[in-house]
């Protein structure tokens, strides 16, 4: 875990970004407006995304299922949709126990945060939209941490590679979207790149992160203290961060990936913890 330092920050795009980035208005409007948070206390974030290892050892303490099915992308169809034979162990690529785990659900996620506050006496839980995006910053404003530009993130952090697309049949999604040179393809073990100021691996590209906060269709209601926002629809939950099959635009920090159904399986959706401090 990392310790996030208390303070302020604006959260969110603001029009110009969403512009700059040529975001579509049914992904770019959950993205705004822009609002002010002020975290009072510190708290603690996961160093890295949960890792194989990890979920691995929760799932021998207590037996939870694999998923029946997990979404994977068909190249010869070019469609993504779930599909039976592929889980948590078997994402469609080859991984390790330093890879971040995938194919995890939202209320596998839940599941997770409950077990690990038994057995170790701490409250750890599903970071909100608010504490995932402040602790992604790092204390920057810019649409990545690094500045404005996507490109310098492909020394960053593992983000669309000409490696993953070819792997994937160049699908429609990607179209003629801006990919690092890189032969690379999938996931990499957690903490390669560098990390973000605050101390963070990964909080761009390499795996999708499930958001506490229950879909809404904008920041109108987000809470300026950090929390999770009230309402909304609580069967579906956002994504932060992007993965390694995401246009680049998919990885900013102020992303509200399409809000998902909680018990839906994904090969680039994982998670990271949070927990108060004492």
């Amino acid at each position: 875990m990392v310790v996030i330092p208390s303070g302020s920050a604006t959260l969110g795009s603001t029009a110009e970004e969403r512009a700059r980035a040529g975001i579509i208005p049914l992904f770019g409007d959950r993205e705004g407006p822009t609002y002010s948070v002020t975290i009072a206390k510190p708290y603690a974030m996961g160093r890295t995304e949960v890792t194989r290892g990890q979920y691995g050892a929760f799932v021998e303490a207590t037996g939870h299922p694999a998923a029946p099915t997990c979404g994977v992308h068909d190249a010869k169809a070019d469609t993504w949709s779930p599909q039976p034979g592929y889980d948590w162990t078997r994402p469609g690529f080859d991984q390790d126990d330093s890879h971040p785990v995938v194919c995890i659900s939202f209320d596998d996620a839940s599941a997770y945060v409950r077990w690990l506050s038994e057995k170790t006496g701490k409250a750890y839980r599903i970071p909100s939209d608010a504490e995932w995006e402040y602790a992604a910053r790092g204390g920057t404003s810019t649409p990545w941490y690094w500045g404005e530009a996507p490109d310098k993130g492909c020394a960053l952090a593992n983000l669309l590679s000409a490696g993953t697309a070819g792997r994937l049949g160049w699908p429609k999604s990607i179209g003629q979207t801006f990919v690092c040179t890189s032969g690379r393809s999938f996931t990499v073990p957690v903490a390669q790149y560098p990390a973000n100021p605050f101390g963070l691996f990964d909080v761009v590209g390499n795996a999708f992160e499930w958001a506490a906060d229950c879909n809404t269709p904008d920041n109108s209601t987000a809470a300026s203290d950090g929390s999770v926002r009230p309402g909304g629809d609580c069967t579906r939950h956002y994504l932060k961060g992007g993965a390694f099959q995401t246009p680049f635009w998919l990885t900013r920090h102020a992303i509200r990936g399409a809000p998902l159904p909680a018990d839906i399986h994904m090969f680039a959706i994982g998670l990271r913890v949070a927990r108060a401090l004492d």
